[in-house]
């Protein structure tokens, strides 16, 4: 005869609790609640975005970085060419100066001229004679 339990297929399948990643994921639930189980997975996957985010905004923090080195080098190279600019502005400044004083002193002799040379018209006129 044959043993107990024992059938055409075998001998029955023994399930042992706490052999699989369900039966744990279910005794956690159970332990700690619900909400603290969906509270944990969330704060992992904020976590692992967290970093990812932040990966991100360090490489491109990196590149500003590097364009702004970029952008001084071009700013720097510029100066002495703005400062001979300059220069020559502050020449050419000086130079317009002095030009609308001698433009002034011309208009100043003009019209005095002008006042000479009415006064000298004027002057026969008075007396009764021909200019």
């Amino acid at each position: 005869m044959s043993a107990p339990g024992s059938g055409p297929g075998g001998p029955p399948v023994a399930v042992v609790p706490g052999a699989g990643w369900v039966d744990v994921f279910s005794r956690v639930v159970v332990q700690v609640g619900f909400p603290v189980v969906v509270a944990g997975v969330l704060l992992w996957f904020l976590l692992t975005r967290f970093e990812s985010t932040m990966d991100t905004i360090t490489d491109r923090m990196q590149k500003n970085m590097e364009t702004a080195s970029q952008l001084a080098a071009a700013i720097t190279a510029q100066l002495p060419e703005l400062q001979r600019q300059s220069y020559e502005l502050g020449k050419q400044s000086e130079e317009l100066r002095q030009q609308t004083a001698l433009m002034q002193r011309i208009a100043t002799d003009v019209g005095e001229s002008l006042a000479l040379r009415r006064k000298q018209l004027a002057a026969p006129h008075a007396a009764g004679g021909t200019p």
